[in-house]
């Protein structure tokens, strides 16, 4: 089983270190990028998406790469910080999903015939509807947040939430597999299939609008990709907790292989933004561009385009 250990350790420290660096750079890249546009509503998404992408990246993948490859764990020390990090990585990751999910949302309205429908692709009710998901989220995770505590034993010291018999199955069966897999992305497919229906064969639409839609339609791809093993995983450990109330120690340990694998592929959903709207906007790469200044002679004036992807 030590093989499966050191298989875990180079994957988290060899992909983990990469995407960490990708994705920090390339959250603060996209709101320097985008913020002279943020009065567009799906901007002010990415925008919103970015600083939450870059907090997640904070709060949960540096300290797993600190604590597998390095072996620094204040989480193990400091019950305030164990506190911190479980309260914060719950609720940055969620939102930062049903961050996306409002993206496609956005999309799918912004695509609609109906003049009633398509009002609801403005700023104000995006920013609205933004700042209500974000406040559920804080709020349903607080239970995360009181009842996580350091655990020692003789063997083992671990940060974890002390969970009752009735919240352990609502942890099990619902937050993981439901509330953080099976409906965001739920959301997300439904309305970009929509939204693809409600776009094809509408060649006057601007090259933007569509480099726009790509570039969500690419972020859920993404999240499905990523958030998807990990779903499925959760999904399969509350049936097996069931099932299966005794496991050997060599099925945990291949279990915890697993976990340790497909949560670090989880931050690609995370790391993925910038380099989706590089690859996908040219309008993108010009603003990239214009970000660091133009060569010395030049004093072009650049003006935010209406849809920066």
């Amino acid at each position: 089983m030590s093989l499966l250990v050191n298989i875990a350790y180079y994957i988290t420290v060899y992909i983990g270190i990469p995407l960490y660096i990708c994705g920090i750079f390339g959250s603060i890249l996209n709101i320097c990028i985008l913020f002279a546009n943020r009065q567009n509503p799906c901007t002010f998404l990415l925008i919103y998406s970015s600083i939450v992408d870059f907090l997640v990246l904070n709060v949960g993948l540096l300290p797993r790469i600190l604590s597998v490859g390095f072996n620094i764990d204040p989480t193990l020390t400091n019950l305030m910080w164990c506190k911190i990090r479980t309260y914060g990585l719950r609720i940055t990751t969620l939102i930062a999903i049903y961050s996306v999910s409002l993206m496609s949302i956005e999309r799918f309205f912004s695509s609609c015939r109906t003049v009633r429908w398509r009002q609801l692709s403005n700023i104000s009710f995006v920013r609205w509807i933004t700042f209500l998901v974000t406040f559920i989220i804080a709020t349903e995770g607080l239970p995360f947040f009181i009842l996580t505590q350091i655990l020692r034993s003789s063997t083992s010291i671990s940060c974890t939430p002390m969970y009752n018999l009735i919240f352990a199955k609502y942890a099990s069966f619902f937050c993981i597999p439901v509330l953080f897999g099976t409906l965001p992305l739920g959301i997300m497919v439904i309305m970009i299939i929509l939204t693809y229906f409600k776009l094809h064969g509408r060649v006057h639409l601007r090259k933007a609008q569509r480099s726009l839609t790509l570039a969500i339609f690419l972020r859920i791809l993404f999240a499905l990709i990523s958030l998807g093993p990990y779903t499925v995983y959760f999904v399969y450990s509350a049936i097996a907790s069931i099932t299966v109330p005794i496991k050997s120690g060599e099925r945990i340990a291949v279990e915890n292989f697993i976990l340790a694998v497909i949560s670090v592929f989880l931050y690609i959903t995370y790391s993925s933004s910038f380099l989706i709207s590089f690859y996908i906007s040219t309008t993108y790469r010009k603003q990239l561009t214009n970000l660091f200044g133009q060569p010395t002679g030049r004093r072009n004036v650049v003006r935010p385009a209406q849809m920066v992807i």
